[in-house]
């Protein structure tokens, strides 16, 4: 207050402590003041949002003001619920997205249509919520509540095909459906739009008119569509003001059924009536009216660019779904949304992709292609997009701006960059995740049944990944992402265990970034590769040098003396030591040469590979057909002991991979790393030992011999200690099916490098915030941690 008397700040608003039973009034000033401060400003949604994620949506703020002997209005609450809610859709829609010339959507439509399982996937997914409802509707449930809005929501991201799957079940006149599309979006979209809502009373428009004039217009569009007769023009205006009536509901005698679809919802959010509802509400609304007509005629919403939240909704978060109300009958639930996924596969067949040579995977009119079917579409239509163009676009869609700015702000847009290219492993339950399938470019997997939490992830598509190499040229940018990856990790937006693994993840794109040079996708030799990773008193091409001279790093007395003078450290028996360190060497053939330094690795993203999928998983095929997509592996932990496999391409169509370690632990040393003792730089990376026997088979058949080692890497990022060094041979070494001591030599120059202050890859700020990240630690005030004695110990 302007007083100073009270003092609360949106972080503790809610708590209970801080409340008095004599502050109602305040308690209401203060929610109406936030509520005005995030109408005026959508940036301020993000405080409002933490406020209202913990108490208000989730409607437990009256039993919360119960508690303290505060009472409230319940239909108070829930306008104040509607409200916040239809700002926070305002904040989503502030900045529309890029659009494309209408041209380009238009020839991209046209192209042929590919079948794929969610074809019938979703006619089927119609009927089961077509007999949930009419077995509530038999049931009874309260006229107006969600569950008796026949009608569902079709969950994915842009590019996808939800628009082209409608259109292509209208187009089979052998199936026993008809469609009517309305689309709200722009008239330069495609499908153009063909729904006017009249704009001349809108301010004095009230909800009930609005819902009465959606009811007569679906009313009259049903009716033509049974009668077989065309609308007087292809847009339809929904007039309102006047008091026609809608024509009345017969039964189909043909037995076909109608799906009457609403396109690009996403454009009613942003509309209000004169009392602040939203238009969508007012459309939802509607459709409750023809409950009696589901058994023939049913509704699904679709939009690009809206909250799925909204569409649909969380149950809290579902106006027609009140928790204070009383009535708790699933039967009240909004009905189970549709997620479309499979139009993934249409431009992704493995086989196909592995047909085709390494160059022409590489050329961007095939690599942009793979990925979800907008792309290929764009490329191949009757008027294509340029390769750069397209490039340019995803880069666009990505961010959700209509800009080229290299700049990222958002964390939104940050975590959507860190996604597509180091397959992070984002919380189903996080705040970011609507966001990221409506605007960023996120792929919805599933979503539970309460639409509390939704699986979004970053599937393999190169154009999204070449498009972001150019945020990731900025330095400013790697500072921001470093920062915001610290505060991902913090709330529990990225899973916390997998810190010292996104950290390499971020270095090796980085370094593969630097090496490629340009936006253009080219294979680098390993050994240029990684002597990216140089740094101060670690040179790793001097090492890499060393390791294919002879059998052993190369190691000049009268250079290394020369060094020790320039630092002040040349002391009388130091040459003595150093000839001794000098036969050591040579007498056990510290490292043999590094295998396959010609050879080429091409990466732009990381992929996932998790140890559930069926069969053997590290093939030689796998390897072939990650290289084609420009694609590094993530594999997850188990008893394999390496992280990441990088392809690496030796002869023409042949591969193996250079295998990575990452460790994150204070207590390692570069001596310790290199000990010829140490599993984690010897059996743990021999082909013998991560790869099985079926795995190792199919390299034979590709005639890959696998007595000679596969480059490794070990990272040891928890140390502070600046290191590169090669890990002292065993002249016995330890396979997966032999027992330590056994008889096979395999060698493998493990290359080890200690520390962080990767200057060659960052500016100082940057590496600076890439040690504190390495070094956070969550870790509760030691208030909280007396206060759950349960969780910290007494």
């Amino acid at each position: 207050s302007e007083g100073g008397q009270h003092q609360h700040d949106f972080s503790s608003l809610f708590d209970v402590d801080a409340i008095d039973a004599s502050q109602r009034e305040l308690y209401v000033t203060i929610l109406d003041t936030a509520y005005e401060r995030a109408k005026s400003d959508a940036e301020n949604w993000g405080e409002i949002s933490r406020m209202t994620k913990g108490h208000l949506i989730y409607g437990e703020l009256p039993a919360t003001m119960k508690q303290v002997g505060i009472t409230v209005d319940q239909r108070w609450f829930a306008d104040k619920v509607d409200a916040f809610r239809d700002i926070k859709e305002k904040s989503v829609l502030a900045d529309p997205g890029p659009k494309i010339d209408q041209s380009h959507a238009k020839s991209a439509f046209g192209l042929d249509y590919t079948g794929h399982a969610d074809d019938g996937a979703f006619l089927n997914h119609l009927e089961k919520q077509r007999a949930i409802f009419l077995e509530r509707k038999e049931k009874g449930t309260k006229p107006g509540e969600g569950g008796n809005a026949p009608f569902f929501a079709v969950i994915q991201s842009s590019g996808y095909g939800k628009s082209r799957l409608i259109s292509q079940i209208s187009a089979c006149r052998d199936q026993q459906y008809d469609v009517i599309y309305w689309t709200f979006a722009s008239k330069q979209a495609y499908p153009p739009k063909n729904v006017e809502i009249s704009e001349l009373q809108f301010n004095s428009l009230r909800r009930e008119a609005l819902e009465k004039a959606l009811h007569r217009e679906i009313s009259v569009a049903v009716g033509n569509a049974q009668s077989g007769r065309q609308a007087d023009s292809e847009t339809i205006f929904i007039q309102l003001g006047t008091n026609t009536k809608p024509p009345p509901m017969q039964q189909r005698t043909d037995q076909k059924r109608i799906i009457f679809v609403v396109d690009e919802a996403s454009e009613l959010l942003g509309k209000f009536t004169s009392d602040g509802v939203s238009f969508y509400r007012a459309l939802r609304t509607a459709f409750t009216k023809f409950e009696t007509e589901a058994s023939w005629l049913f509704f699904v919403v679709m939009s690009t660019f809206s909250s799925i939240t909204y569409l649909s909704p969380e149950l809290a978060m579902d106006p027609s779904f009140k928790p204070y109300s009383g009535y708790d009958d699933v039967n009240q639930n909004p009905l189970n949304p549709f997620i479309l996924g499979s139009s993934f596969r249409v431009n992704n067949d493995r086989h196909a992709i592995l047909t085709k040579t390494v160059e022409e995977c590489h050329d961007p009119q095939c690599l942009y292609s793979m990925g979800r079917p907008l792309w290929k579409a764009l490329l191949t239509g009757t008027t294509p997009m340029l390769p750069h163009k397209l490039l340019s676009y995803g880069r666009k869609k990505l961010r959700n701006s209509t800009d080229n700015d290299p700049k990222l702000t958002k964390k939104e847009e940050i975590l959507a960059v860190l996604s597509v290219r180091l397959c992070l492993s984002i919380s189903p339950t996080s705040w970011y995740v609507p966001s990221l399938v409506a605007c960023h470019m996120g792929t919805a997997l599933s979503i539970s049944e309460d639409r509390m939490s939704m699986v979004v992830t970053y599937p393999s598509e190169p154009v999204l990944a070449v498009g972001a190499k150019m945020f990731m040229k900025n330095q400013e940018n790697i500072g921001r992402m470093i920062s915001a990856l610290q505060d991902f990790l913090t709330h529990g937006a990225v899973d916390r265990g997998y810190k010292g693994e996104l950290i390499v993840r971020l270095l090796m794109t980085l370094a593969m970034d630097k090496a490629m040079g340009s936006e253009e996708v080219k294979e680098v030799q390993l050994k240029d590769y990684l002597v990216q990773f140089d740094r101060d008193g670690a040179d790793l091409g001097e090492l890499i040098n060393g390791l294919n001279n002879n059998g052993y790093k190369q190691f000049d007395v009268e250079e290394e003396l020369k060094k020790l003078k320039r630092l002040n450290l040349d002391w009388p028996d130091s040459r003595a030591m150093l000839e001794e360190k000098l036969e050591e060497k040579k007498r056990n053939r510290a490292s043999p040469p590094l295998m396959y330094a010609d050879g080429r690795v091409c990466f732009t993203h990381f992929v996932y590979l998790s140890k559930s999928t069926q069969g053997e998983l590290i093939t030689h095929d796998l390897l072939r057909y990650a290289y084609r997509r420009s694609a590094a592996i993530v594999v997850e932990e188990g008893p394999r002991g390496i992280d990441k496999v990088i392809p690496l391409r030796v002869e023409e169509d042949k591969f193996v991979g250079l295998v990575v370690q990452d460790k994150n632990r204070v207590s390692d040393t570069l001596q310790s790393l290199t000990r010829a003792d140490n599993p984690a730089t010897h059996h743990k990376v021999n082909v013998e030992y991560f790869l099985t026997e079926g795995e190792k088979k199919t390299f034979r058949d590709a005639d890959v011999d696998l007595k000679k080692h596969w480059p490794a890497m070990l990272f040891a990022i928890g140390v502070d200690e600046i290191g590169a060094d090669v890990a002292t041979q065993l002249e016995q070494k330890r396979s997966r099916h032999n027992s330590v001591g056994g008889t096979d030599r395999f060698d493998f120059p493990c290359i080890v490098l200690t520390g962080l202050d990767y200057f060659n890859l960052m500016s100082d700020e940057a590496a600076d915030r890439l040690k504190k990240l390495r070094n956070f630690e969550f870790v509760p005030s030691l208030q909280k941690r007396e206060d759950i004695p349960i969780t910290y110990g007494s």
